[in-house]
């Protein structure tokens, strides 16, 4: 049985002093591409980064083309080639990476520490650190998004596995006459900035989701989008059909969608 019950866990899986990147695959494509930009991500900001599947995917017998490997960009970290005087905390950004075994020395520590690496308790490194571990997250706001009829005041996206259901159905809507926006990443967090940007412009933007509590729709209201999820918790995926009935029917205000659990 599928879901997509577990971006909560991969958000808020620590203490509120660091957030790690996610993206979450809707293709069989994307299962490739995704990984690949996920130890891109990893490369690029030097930390852990989740990638989201589903059941649904994994158990999925299609063909796609051949990844083209020669055209796929794979990123490198920035080395440090320096001698001794080695900062690894010094600035707001990415400091070039320390290869074992090279010169110079640092401090690993997993309690709050200066530039050197020392442990401190001191209100000024704990910001300066907070601030840092947050802000290279900017670093990777640079993902791709797909998007159509843009100008449409009230969007749908789904997101991981939900999007091939979604965006059929946004494809029978638009057949139908309805005026409706399609959004989609599999760059959840964090959102392409120009993506947020439109988001945030929308009246509404519906959000369909395999589970109970509507999870990705809560992480768009918490940036300012105006966001309702539409659920299902069944084990299974959407129905292309049922789903533009649902969403048709918040379009009519003909009552909120109510989640499916027969």
């Amino acid at each position: 049985k599928t879901e997509q019950s577990d971006l909560n866990a991969s958000f808020i899986h620590s203490h509120c002093y660091e957030s790690i990147p996610v993206l979450a695959v809707g293709s069989v494509e994307e299962c490739f591409f995704g990984a690949v930009q996920a130890f891109n991500w990893a490369e690029r900001y030097q930390g852990p980064v989740i990638l989201l599947s589903e059941h649904s995917l994994a158990e999925r017998a299609q063909n796609i083309p051949k990844p083209d490997l020669a055209a796929t960009p794979v990123e490198s970290r920035n080395v440090y080639k320096g001698e001794n005087g080695y900062l690894r905390y010094e600035s707001t950004e990415i400091s070039p990476f320390p290869v074992p075994g090279g010169a110079g020395a640092y401090v690993a520590n997993g309690s709050e520490h200066d530039i050197y690496g020392d442990t401190t308790h001191l209100a000024k490194y704990h910001i300066h650190m907070t601030e840092r571990r947050f802000s290279k997250l900017k670093l990777l706001e640079d993902g791709a998004y797909e998007s159509d009829n843009a100008s449409a005041s009230v969007a749908v996206m789904p997101w991981g596995g939900s999007k091939g259901s979604g965006l059929e159905a946004f494809r029978q809507l638009r057949s139908a006459g309805v005026d409706i926006a399609w959004y989609y990443t599999m760059f959840l967090n964090p959102l392409p900035a120009a993506l947020l940007d439109e988001l945030r412009s929308k009246d509404l933007v519906l959000v369909p989701e395999l589970n109970y509590q509507g999870q990705f729709a809560s992480v768009l209201r918490s940036l300012g989008v105006r966001a309702e999820a539409i659920t299902q918790y069944t084990g299974l995926p959407f129905r292309p059909t049922e789903l533009g009935e649902r969403i048709k029917a918040r379009l009519a205000g003909a009552g909120q969608p109510q989640a499916v659990n027969t």
